[in-house]
């Protein structure tokens, strides 16, 4: 008798059908709310480049060629194998492969581990994501992710705010579990209907005050 499946499993599963069936299932690459949002998160980094960012969540890659544009190297992973798919492709019609390294990963228990000494992320991005955890995923993802952090670095949160039968935790409780986080500081809220954008960094500066100008 085979083992009950578990959370990883069902996610898995569901995710996996869902880019076998439909390559954008979300339509990212043709909506105008998906463009605009996206052009806000990356207009919203507090650095105009970074040397290592980790996107956990990246789907078919469309967000992960527009961080392949602004960072040295990028860790981009997805729970779905033909999201990876998806994404390699996306980033070798964009001409963008050569510095992103794609890999699968579950959440929390996959999440890179950094060897003492060795560079940290200075971009952590979970886009679309932190909802499908439970409670306490999340704390686990809070903790590798303040953990993996390099000083002065940026953890980005994006998600979309309405109900949807997936959906284990609310947008803002996701949110709030990084907020309440020892160590780090939000540096951006931005609020609208359909979803809320937010950034925390171990750095309490702002951006004009780590140029130097206030």
């Amino acid at each position: 008798m085979n083992a009950a499946a578990t959370p990883d499993d069902q996610r898995g599963a569901y995710f996996e059908q869902l880019y076998c069936q439909d390559a954008d299932p979300w339509l990212v690459r043709q909506r105008w709310y998906e463009e605009r949002k996206r052009a806000l998160l990356l207009a919203s980094l507090p650095q105009r480049r970074y040397r290592h960012a980790y996107e956990p969540g990246c789907g078919n890659g469309e967000l992960t060629v527009e961080l392949a544009r602004r960072c040295d190297r990028v860790l981009a992973a997805d729970l779905s194998a033909e999201a990876l798919r998806l994404a390699r492709q996306r980033l070798l019609d964009a001409a963008c492969e050569a510095n992103v390294s794609l890999v699968q990963h579950r959440l929390p228990q996959d999440w890179p581990r950094i060897a003492p000494g060795a560079e940290k992320f200075d971009l952590v991005v979970l886009s679309e994501l932190a909802y499908y955890l439970s409670p306490q995923e999340l704390a686990r993802v809070v903790e590798h992710s303040v953990a993996s952090l390099a000083p002065g670095g940026s953890i980005v949160l994006c998600h979309w705010r309405a109900p949807f039968a997936q959906r284990i935790l609310s947008t803002v409780r996701a949110h709030a579990a990084f907020q309440d986080a020892p160590g780090l500081h939000r540096v951006l809220r931005h609020e609208e209907t359909d979803f809320l954008l937010g950034i925390w960094s171990n750095d309490a500066r702002s951006v004009a005050q780590r140029e130097g100008f206030a």
